[in-house]
């Protein structure tokens, strides 16, 4: 009998021992952290909470799209043309996000199999599985989207075959919004012949983002200068315009009309293109602006220019990048000594006060030289004339490659949505929004950032560590 009890008293001895009361409250822990993920996971699903934990974001839209939807008047369907089954996550998602966004959007499946006539009384394009028709129900404007102008593929030349590395289902959803609720499209006209620079893919693709109509001009074949080009674009000319075009063009932009000029040190001597320039109280160095502050050029090339983005309403969309604006080998701008009183002049991107113009470009030096020209320069300069009633403006940038292909992956493609929606008078429909990459994200930084970033890695974070340690062993003294 003592046995029992002495193995009954063991028994309730051990729950009320120590071990038992901390295994009990672990357990007991452990119960209600589980409860708590229980109950959250249910509310999230309930509620339909989503979270987009991937590194490029590319299940979210940005906030200028949702400043978009949030200005949304009118009733948009967007359809997207999917058999069962088939739908593509990186697209389905985004085109959801639309929908949950905006009470004014609704997100319809139709699938092309069961449907194959849907869209035709729309639009005249060819529908293709997973692509979309985004749908005004106001006023009955349809823009079609297809599946291969939102998926962004590389040749994988290892496995010998066609891979995604990114896609462009918001942006272009945004743009096809954007056209449908309006009806009044600017025009940018390119002015051809003079050896002018090519327009890259790039470029033209980030207008017709930003639904403008890109249409090209002799200015040899034409009398005047269209009464619907809403801007004159010449790009980077290596000829001089004769003196009729230049008549035609000073004309058009005394009537109120909208120039984009791209100069480099190659249009440098074109006398008619210059004498435009001068009109607006700009002048242009001679040579090419290399840069003396290492904190204001690209990989330690003085050519390689990073210029400082003046505050303007062009630039306000450059300037909340996180990327700097890239404008190599460009010559430098300066304003007019005199100029006229009607005019106002705006720098857009300027250099540091150390640079300067290298006129002999088969130096062998990049040092500054005797016959160099002190800086600083601009690289951007916007030139607005108010006469009588009719404002005309002149935008210029002294880069061959500020609108190309090599910048495009910097904030130039910010400086040209500023550019021409600033020019039209209407930023809010000129958004080119860029696609998402799911590859590496590279960070740009100059010297000055990486000597910051450098400190704060030597020093900085031991310091932060012997300082928490010390508090801990203070801590536990006093104990």
């Amino acid at each position: 009998m003592s046995d029992k009890k002495s193995v009954f008293e063991k028994i309730k001895a051990s729950f009320s021992g120590r071990k038992f009361r901390s295994g009990a409250y672990a357990s007991v822990l452990s119960v209600v952290v589980i409860v708590i993920l229980l109950v959250v996971n249910l509310i999230v699903t309930k509620m339909d909470i989503e979270f987009d934990l991937t590194a490029s974001s590319k299940y979210s839209i940005t906030q200028t799209t949702k400043d978009i939807l949030k200005e949304l008047n009118d009733d948009i369907t967007i359809y997207y043309m999917v058999q069962q089954g088939y739908e593509m996550d990186e697209l389905e998602k985004i085109a959801q996000q639309f929908d949950k966004l905006s009470n004014k959007v609704e997100l319809v499946y139709k699938d092309p199999v069961l449907y194959p006539g849907f869209g035709s009384d729309l639009v005249d394009d060819e529908i293709t599985q997973n692509s979309f028709i985004v749908v005004n129900n106001s006023n009955k404007r349809a823009k079609y989207v297809d599946y291969s102008d939102m998926i962004i593929q590389e040749f994988d030349y290892q496995y010998i075959t066609y891979r995604t590395t990114g896609t462009d289902a918001e942006g272009k959803l945004t743009s096809a919004i954007l056209y449908v609720t309006n009806e009044e499209l600017p025009n940018v006209y390119v002015v051809q012949g003079h050896q002018v620079a090519e327009i890259p893919e790039t470029f033209s693709e980030a207008l017709d983002k930003m639904n403008v109509t890109m249409q090209t001009i002799d200015l040899l074949t034409v009398e005047k200068i269209p009464e619907d080009c809403d801007i004159l674009y010449l790009n980077a000319p290596k000829a001089d315009l004769n003196e009729e075009e230049t008549k035609m063009i000073k004309d058009y932009l005394a009537a109120g009309g909208n120039m984009i000029i791209i100069v480099d040190y190659k249009s440098y001597g074109l006398t008619n293109v210059m004498s435009i320039l001068d009109y607006y109280g700009i002048e242009m160095a001679n040579g090419m602006v290399l840069e003396a502050d290492r904190n204001m050029m690209m990989f330690n090339y003085p050519h390689y220019l990073l210029p400082k983005i003046q505050s303007h309403e062009i630039t306000l969309k450059a300037v909340e990048s996180s990327l700097p604006v890239y404008m190599p080998y460009s010559s430098g701008l300066v304003t007019a000594d005199t100029k006229r009183s009607t005019l106002t002049i705006s720098p857009l991107l300027s250099t540091s006060d150390s640079a300067y113009s290298k006129t002999n470009l088969q130096s062998d030096t990049v040092a500054k030289e005797e016959t160099d020209i002190d800086g600083p320069f601009y690289l951007g300069i916007l030139s607005t004339d108010s006469y009588k009633g009719v404002t005309s403006n002149l935008m210029v940038f002294s880069s061959e490659f500020t609108f190309a292909q090599e910048t495009s992956g910097y904030a130039n493609n910010d400086l040209l949505a500023g550019t021409i929606g600033y020019l039209i008078g209407d930023t809010s429909t000129t958004v080119s929004i860029p696609a998402k990459t799911y590859g590496e994200t590279f960070i740009y930084m100059t010297p000055r950032h990486s000597i910051i970033w450098g400190v704060i890695s030597a020093l900085g974070i031991p310091i932060l560590i012997f300082v928490a340690g010390a508090v801990i062993c203070l801590r536990r003294r006093k104990k």
